[in-house]
Formats: C-alpha cells, structure tokens, sequence
C-alpha cells in the first residue's frame, strides 16, 4: 500500500487540477511585488522530461521560454512537470528570448539551493528523499541565512521541494561579478549547497507557489522559523 503522502512524480491529471484549482498567479506577483522586485523578464518551463510524463513525447528534453505575461497561457497549454523564472536581468529581454543566448545579463539575482540529495541520509540507500533529509535541509537553511545575514539583509527562503532555496535580494546582491559569487560559494563551502546555482551556472529556479512535479510538492515561501511540511501537500494528495 502506497503511503498517502509519499514523494512521488504527479500524473497529467494531477498537474492540471493543481494548476486550475491552486495556482494563483497573485500570490506569484505579490510575491516578487513584497520582495521589493520587478515581475521576472523570462520564465520557463519543462513540460514533463524527467519523469516521462507528458501531453507529447515530442516535448521530452525541450525548455520553453515565454514572458511572464504569458504565464497562464503557457501553464494551460503544458501542464508543466516544472515552473520557473528566470534571475537574469537582461538590457533587452524580447531580443534574449528570440536568440535563446542567455549570457549577456547585466544583473542576476543571488540565490542558494540548498537540496536533500546533498545531505548523508539512510534513506537515500532506499529511496531518493524523505521527511528526515527535508527537516535537516531547512536547519542548515535557517543556519546559513544567519550566517548571510552578517552580509546581506533581504534574504527569503523558498521550501523547492527537494530542500530551500535562499533568495539575496539585496540591490548590491544583483551586481556581485562571477569572481565575488565564487568567493561565496568557498565561504559558504560547508553547507550543503549547489555550487552553480549561487555562482550563476544555473539561471533558472522554481517559481514561488508553483509544482514540483516530480515530487508533488508545492514550492512555497518560509514566512517563519518553523517549516510545516502539510502547507506543501497539493489537495489532490490531501484529497486521496
């Protein structure tokens, strides 16, 4: 018998019912909005590649690139495995997204992901994730936005659904050179982090409130000290 809330990819169906009866696209703009930001220059998203599942075949390996205006429109039609935006900030976007070269970026938002396959737990001999490794991710988030705080003031947790991500959001934060966000990388060293995120390899991460559907979890603001992995579960796991 399969556990009622287990980590495990969401079905077509699934996707669709969170996307039309959870999503909402205010709280997405509220949230960059509250945070002092623009509304993201690029999004994109995966339409199912890591686990197969996926309204054409023909999609499998393909990253889809839109305005956020184009968001709903996008979701609707794809019924995304994975949503994310863009950190980048491009001088002229329209021209970046007709070209698909990303590495002309004037600024980009500092972030670090701080995920569970990084951390010695039993489990992964097993299965890939559990409650454990989530629990332990989010204390080393909590101990590592302290330690950031020594530089930086604005800085949010995301839970991403495999760990949290730690959003810098601090103006001088987007002007740090590659140099600087490697220098950060080596200070930060002991924390379970992927390196090229916060260095800038990796441009794209999780849109705040959307799916992780490789895990069905929902990617949600840490408003507290406390992380309550309930306010993760989409309904149609609450519902099962």
């Amino acid at each position: 018998m399969k556990k009622r809330f287990e980590f495990r990819a969401s079905s077509l169906d699934e996707r669709r019912e969170f996307y039309e009866k959870e999503f909402d696209i205010n709280k997405v703009k509220r949230w960059f909005y509250g945070n002092g930001l623009s509304l993201p220059q690029l999004c994109a998203l995966d339409a199912g590649t890591e686990t197969g599942i996926i309204l054409d075949k023909k999609l499998k390996g393909k990253m889809f690139y839109f305005n956020f205006k184009d968001l709903k429109r996008k979701i609707k039609k794809y019924v995304p495995e994975d949503l994310y935006y863009d950190r980048n900030i491009y001088e002229n976007p329209h021209r970046i997204l007709n070209s698909l070269k990303f590495n002309n970026w004037k600024k980009q938002e500092l972030a670090f992901d701080i995920d569970a396959d990084n951390i010695k737990c039993k489990c992964h001999k097993r299965e890939k994730l559990c409650d454990s490794c989530i629990k332990r991710a989010f204390g080393l988030a909590k101990k590592m936005k302290a330690r950031l705080k020594e530089k930086f003031r604005n800085i949010k947790i995301v839970y991403s659904g495999r760990g949290f991500h730690l959003h810098i959001l601090d103006k001088k934060a987007f002007l740090l050179s590659i140099k600087e966000r490697e220098e950060l990388n080596k200070k930060f060293s002991r924390f379970p982090i992927d390196s090229w995120v916060s260095r800038g390899y990796i441009r794209l991460i999780r849109m705040p409130y959307s799916l992780n559907g490789l895990i069905s979890r929902k990617v949600i603001p840490i408003k507290i000290s406390r992380f309550n992995k309930k306010q993760a579960y989409p309904l149609f796991l609450k519902n099962n």
